[in-house]
């Protein structure tokens, strides 16, 4: 019985011997990409940092430029906004001003248009 334990052992053993194996070669090779990646990033980024300069060198603004710029055409399209449009009160009334003109009119039309009684023989 003993030998079939130290038979068992020494599989075991060697099992774990090829995975630590598999995973230390696998654990290099994501160590090599991520080193070959890390080049390609930083000659990406100096290239990116050499077109910015030359883009603000011929005057071009930059992104974070532009995006103040757009933030400061929202408040002053809001401040616009809010000295050209009618006061709420202001609001509410026209309509009904404009409802009522409208119906006097018809009414004058409508009794105006009622044919005349017939003469009787």
């Amino acid at each position: 019985m003993a030998k079939k334990l130290k038979k068992n052992d020494d599989q075991l053993a060697d099992a774990v011997r090829m995975s630590s194996q598999e995973i230390w070669q696998a654990g290099l090779a994501a160590f090599a990409k991520a080193q070959d990646e890390e080049g390609k990033f930083f000659s990406m980024q100096l290239f990116e940092e050499r077109v910015l300069r030359a883009l603000s060198s011929i005057g071009v603004p930059s992104r974070q430029e532009v995006d103040a710029l757009h933030l400061r055409i929202d408040q002053l399209s809001a401040q616009l906004a809010a000295l050209t449009d009618p006061p709420a009160t202001a609001k509410k009334a026209a309509p009904k001003a404009e409802k009522s003109a409208l119906k006097k009119p018809a009414a004058k039309k409508a009794a105006a248009k009622k044919p005349a009684a017939k003469k009787a023989k």
